[in-house]
């Protein structure tokens, strides 16, 4: 259990030193469907996180969909 607990822990501090930044985001929805969103995490809260795409959107995710590896982040890809 306290692993799970400091692995929940390690997730929030990872995602909150990204909060601001411009991510790419891998999303793994279930079932093949795979997004790949771009835009910058605007808010870190103790249960979710979200992050506003650059159309505007806003989406919320939970750390645990982070500690099972249905979010991969990634540097934001460049539009050369």
């Amino acid at each position: 259990m306290r692993e799970i607990v400091h692995g929940l822990q390690n997730a929030k501090r990872r995602v909150s030193l990204l909060a601001g930044r411009e991510v790419t985001l891998v999303v793994n929805r279930g079932r093949n469907k795979i997004e790949k969103l771009h835009g910058r995490i605007c808010d870190v809260y103790d249960g979710i996180f979200t992050l506003r795409e650059t159309q505007g959107k806003v989406n919320s995710f939970s750390y645990n969909d982070v500690l099972t590896g249905s979010i991969r982040f990634f540097p934001p890809e460049s539009t050369e």
